[in-house]
């Protein structure tokens, strides 16, 4: 009886002893998981920091490579967490590993999708740059999280014991199980379609995963309820800086919205930030039209500060709609940011533009706070603007008119539209308030080119200031010298000769915003056309899925 006893007392003593050291090996690879990225991110940091110590220098990387560098990374962190260190004596042991691999992976794609990431200064990677990453590491987690409870399921299937399945923390595995697939067959189905309603889905399921989770591990000993305290508390601190943000710009902020042609709406607010650039976003929020809804555009000038949004549906639609029922009326708004980086692209010797629609408001934006630049501007600038109707054009009136007065800028406009003839076009004024000059635009062009442009290789900054303020207040074209070609352009063809134009030791810059198709061209052309022995090229797209 004695031996039966202490016989059973030491197996519970090694029982114990395989649990704990189980625990302790759990434990150590959700450690090792964070530490492997950390160690990612700070790499990531240094990386940052010494190419903008020597960005004038030859550079042959894309920040694009950069991110998708990091992929392979933490897939090896996943798999080793997952594999390594398992006690595979019991199929329950490797369940238990993979769920704390699930829980680590929770804490990096909430860290991934937070708006006001630490990041975004320590990298001048925002938010929407990191979205690839947060959708890769939240496919991970619905991987690894079906992959713990299919292992859960044949050990309990090995026992024919399934009546833990029916405990209140098995069911709220289950369900925090379910809600991972909802949140996967959304984003699958309804992303491109209805992003408003995927939103809106993808918040709560992530709310009641974050719950459900901390309720299928509740015990404080067993450390999973911390990474989900963790989590929320992060994405909760992003929610509040955000609500501070936007009750901060509502007092005496208001927004003056006219409509445009085909869809197009002009939002020009009173108060703005400061570090507001023309090239970055922010997320607009107008109660009058909706009020539970903010949502990201880009910032086409600033002082004041101007957004130009076209018409799809939801909040836009809505917008659009408002703007036509009374065009210059005045709504109170307030705004979220300015968040993304925009690059110095005096530093490069070629640029090359690329808007398709509404995605002009980045390009135009940016070019032009470009060739305001104080001091000598050296680049040669190629400026594509793809638009379906001619009128379209009328959105960016001014823009257009000081980007063709510069004997810098190459710009090319093409409309989709099928049209018999491809002759210069006329077009007309954008709006009322901006009454077309009295002069012929073509010869107040030339005479100030004349007068003040004396060749490319001179300054232009302060040319533009004169000009700017000689035509204040007037939007025109060129009638009759702008010419619109009809058809979409070789966007690829493009590219690759200003590439085989360069020097070797030149810098090209390529920014791009626009429809999904036009973006995966640039994208291929660019990493095509990125050469060992060739000169430095660079990738910047605009391109964000809130």
């Amino acid at each position: 009886m004695a031996n039966s006893t202490a016989a059973t007392s030491a197996a519970r003593a090694k029982q114990a002893i395989a649990k704990a050291l189980q625990q302790r090996n759990n434990e150590n690879s959700v450690k090792f998981f964070a530490t492997g990225m950390v160690g990612l991110m700070l790499i990531f940091i240094i990386s940052h920091f010494c190419r903008v110590l020597y960005m004038r220098f030859r550079s042959k990387s894309s920040g694009n490579r950069t991110l998708k560098a990091l992929i392979g990374p933490l897939g090896v962190f996943s798999l080793e967490g997952a594999f390594v260190n398992v006690d595979y004596s019991t199929l329950n042991g490797w369940a238990k590993r993979l769920g704390w691999v699930a829980a680590g992976n929770i804490a990096l794609v909430t860290f991934l999708a937070l708006k006001n990431t630490p990041l975004a200064f320590l990298t001048a990677y925002s938010y929407e740059r990191l979205n690839v990453l947060h959708r890769i590491g939240g496919y991970a987690t619905v991987f690894w999280s079906i992959l713990h409870a299919v292992v859960y399921i044949v050990a309990e299937a090995k026992g024919r014991d399934y009546s833990s399945l029916q405990e209140e923390a098995q069911i709220m595995g289950i369900v925090a199980g379910f809600s991972m697939l909802i949140i996967l067959v959304t984003a699958l189905l309804l992303r491109k379609l209805q992003y408003e309603v995927f939103y809106i889905i993808h918040i709560i399921m992530f709310i009641l995963i974050l719950i459900t989770v901390g309720m299928h591990r509740p015990n404080p000993s067993t450390k999973t309820v911390y990474i989900m305290v963790f989590s929320a508390a992060i994405w909760v601190a992003d929610r509040l800086v955000r609500f501070l943000k936007i009750s901060y710009f509502t007092f005496g902020n208001s927004a003056t919205i006219t409509p445009l042609p085909h869809g197009g709406t002009r939002i020009i607010l009173r108060k703005s930030p400061k570090n507001a650039r023309a090239g970055s976003h922010c997320f607009l929020w107008i109660p009058g039209v909706r009020a539970t809804e903010t949502h990201p555009f880009t910032i086409t000038s600033t002082k004041p500060l101007e957004l130009v949004v076209k018409a799809h549906d939801g909040f836009t639609r809505d917008l659009h709609a408002a703007a036509l029922s009374a065009p210059g009326q005045v709504f109170k708004a307030s705004i979220d940011g300015p968040y993304s980086t925009v690059p110095d692209f005096s530093t490069f010797n070629k640029i090359v533009f690329i808007a398709g629609g509404s995605g002009a408001s980045y390009t135009f934006g940016v070019a032009l706070e470009l060739l305001r630049k104080p001091g000598q501007l050296k680049c040669a600038i190629e400026f594509i603007w793809v638009v379906k109707d001619k009128e379209m054009t009328t959105w960016f009136g001014h823009e257009l008119t000081m980007l063709y007065a510069s004997p810098l800028v190459n710009l090319r406009i093409h409309s989709t539209q099928s049209s018999s003839s491809e002759k210069p076009t006329s077009i007309p004024s954008p709006t009322p308030s901006s009454p077309i000059s009295p002069t012929s635009p073509k010869s107040a062009i030339s005479s100030f080119q004349a007068r003040t442009i004396p060749s490319r290789s001179d300054s232009t900054a302060s040319s533009y200031q004169t000009l700017e303020k000689r035509f204040e207040g007037m939007v025109f074209l060129p009638e009759a010298t702008l010419p619109i070609k009809t058809g979409r352009p070789d966007v690829a063809g493009i590219i690759k000769g200003v590439v085989d134009g360069a020097n070797g030791g030149d810098r090209i810059a390529v920014a791009a915003c626009g429809p999904d198709e036009m973006m995966r061209v640039v994208r291929r052309t660019a990493a095509s056309n990125m050469k060992p022995d060739g000169p430095a090229l660079e990738l910047f797209c605009e391109q964000f899925g809130w």
